[in-house]
């Protein structure tokens, strides 16, 4: 890959943008204009409050708004990038430029990256010029500069994720009036975490806005991928309809269901018809062997909970808790049925939500379901050497009975999870990546139906109906 053509895609494209009065003259609008309304609606609200401490909150939020607002209307760009094209009838001559997919995708990922950011750089550099120049000194005072900068850092991480998502609906849709449709889903869920960051902001939380970035910097690595990992120019030029056709996904997913292959292997390979005796003696070990790298994730997960656990006991002490392990430990409830019935559907709950979110999350949920079980082994562990009691005693009383089966199921469904979500971020050779979806889905049935299923229900009996004697047995009660 090189940045000859990368550069020469994205000039041709911002050459196209940037000659088109009709995009330009509502972008000065919101770049040169909008930002001096917000700063001056800003500092009416402060004169009117009469409160100082209020320009902390309102001066770094409308900074915020002023760039979002370009950012967000400069997105028509991106949307139109791959389909627009193909309306206008100049795709065949792009796909057939001399390069690369991956570098024809960076050259229009870049076209579309630079209006939106640059008018939402330049609009916040035009708040910042007003409201410096307007500004009584003891409103700027009250100001931190590094809350300000953090904003700017937020809105361009934004502007990222919202175009790599509209590349990617423009690269997958077939017409201008889907690809507006479908942009719902990067605007919704950015104006939602707008207002999120307009709480964390009135809260005076900067620790949890750079929590904030950090996640959205994340979010923004995870769409680039997937954007280049799922074009393909042969793809777009024969997609015609995007038609939903029921039939043959449940027929591709019950072919992924008869045996297990290797991802990439296509459906029409799969000739077998599945067998427990083959699924416990061949599929689950080589299903094992493919998913290792998951399971060293979840492995990692469940450790980093544990530590996590035990440092949190230190820093994050809640009076309520401690009131509450110090009535709850060694009052073990009744051994009973119900209480075993109740116990494995809660984990089989947890199990299918975490797995089957995780295909909108990137597999963020099924990542965080051993981590948060370990965590409170941690946290109880912490717990029990600070008040003289003995952790080990806590460990054999609570947690191996029937942690010994539980735990691992918990790393075995984490790992199935996070191959759901991360299905969506890289196909095989051979693969697209709704076959890749299709194809994690049936080992998670599979795996979840002939191992997870039983695991949990037996650590749910032996927590329900053994672990209470053990408790009391070990804590005298």
């Amino acid at each position: 890959m090189t940045l000859r053509p990368i550069r020469a895609v994205a000039r041709r494209e911002m050459r196209d943008n940037l000659t088109d009065w009709r995009m330009l003259f509502p972008v000065i609008i919101l770049t040169f204009i909008v930002p001096a309304v917000i700063l001056s609606a800003a500092l009416y609200a402060i004169r009117f409050i009469g409160d100082n401490g209020s320009v902390a909150r309102l001066i770094p939020f409308g900074l915020l708004l002023s760039g979002f607002l370009p950012a967000s209307f400069s997105l028509i760009t991106a949307l139109e990038s791959f389909v627009g094209e193909k309306e206008r009838n100049t795709l065949e001559s792009l796909l057939a430029m001399p390069m690369s997919d991956g570098e024809l995708y960076l050259g229009k990922l870049t076209a579309a990256l630079l209006p939106p950011l640059s008018s939402a750089l330049i609009a916040m550099a035009t708040f910042m010029l007003w409201y410096n120049l307007a500004a009584p000194p003891d409103i700027i005072d009250r100001v931190r500069s590094d809350l300000m900068w953090l904003m700017i850092a937020l809105i361009a991480v934004k502007s990222i994720v919202m175009v790599a998502g509209a590349v990617i609906i423009s690269s997958h849709t077939t017409t201008v009036r889907a690809a507006n449709l479908l942009a719902s889903f990067v605007l919704v869920p950015m104006s939602v975490v707008v207002q999120l960051e307009a709480l964390v902001i009135i809260a005076q939380q900067p620790q949890l806005l750079w929590n904030i970035f950090w996640a959205l910097l994340a979010v923004a690595v995870m769409l680039v991928r997937t954007g280049m990992n799922s074009f393909n120019r042969e793809e777009i030029l024969s997609r015609e309809h995007a038609g939903f056709n029921v039939k043959r996904i449940w027929w591709t997913f019950k072919q992924f269901l008869r045996e297990f292959h290797p991802a990439g292997v296509p459906a029409e390979h799969y000739e077998g018809r599945f067998t427990l005796r083959r699924f416990y003696r061949q599929e689950f070990p080589a299903i094992l062997h493919e998913y290792r790298a998951p399971l060293l994730v979840s492995c990692i997960s469940a450790l980093t909970g544990l530590v996590f656990g035990i440092f949190a006991f230190g820093e994050y002490r809640a009076a309520w808790l401690d009131n509450y392990l110090q009535h709850s430990i060694g009052n073990a409830p009744d051994p009973s049925p119900l209480l075993a019935l109740g116990i494995a559907a809660n984990n089989l709950r947890v199990g299918l939500l975490s797995n089957l979110l995780s295909l909108f999350c990137f597999g963020i949920l099924a990542f965080l379901v051993p981590s948060a079980a370990f965590a409170q082994i941690g946290y109880v562990s912490a717990w029990q050497a600070a008040h003289g009691l003995s952790p080990s005693t806590f460990m054999l009383a609570y947690v191996l009975p029937h942690g010994i089966i539980e735990l691992p199921a918990f790393i075995l469904s984490s790992a199935l999870g996070l191959r759901i979500g991360g299905a969506l971020l890289y196909a095989p050779q051979g693969f697209t990546v709704g076959q890749n979806i299709l194809w994690s889905l049936a080992n998670f049935a599979k795996v979840f139906a002939c191992v997870i299923l039983p695991l949990v229900i037996v650590a749910a009996l032996i927590e329900g109906l053994v672990t209470p004697h053990i408790v009391r047995a070990l804590y005298g009660g």
